[in-house]
């Protein structure tokens, strides 16, 4: 069974960008709709074309920066893990971002 295991995890590695950019822009999707909502609340007192600029660097730069970084740190994190772990992380991390998307009706 281990061979299974640590052919299935080398695969996982291969594919560590794809996984890494997957998990971030599913946890993105699900709690964007937050973040703008918290960042419309805390902008109200702010006239309307500075607020539409600020959002417009949010979505732009804020955005793109978050899931750079999160993303970096995602697959630093997921490469320095053991076989059966690593498994049970990836597998574990889909399956929570699955209940929390049914949670907040996005499926």
């Amino acid at each position: 069974m281990q061979p299974y295991i640590h052919q299935f995890a080398n695969f996982l590695r291969i594919h560590m960008d794809s996984i890494s950019v997957g998990i971030v822009a599913t946890l993105l999707i699900i709690y964007g709709g937050y973040i703008n909502n918290y960042f419309k609340k805390i902008t109200r007192s702010i006239p309307f074309l500075g607020r539409f600029a600020l959002f417009v660097l949010l979505c732009s730069a804020g955005y793109a920066f978050m899931s750079s970084q999160l993303v970096k740190l995602l697959k630093m994190f997921l490469r320095g893990q053991p076989d059966l772990p690593l498994i049970g992380i990836i597998a574990g991390a889909f399956i929570l971002l699955a209940f929390c998307a049914r949670s907040g009706k996005d499926v």
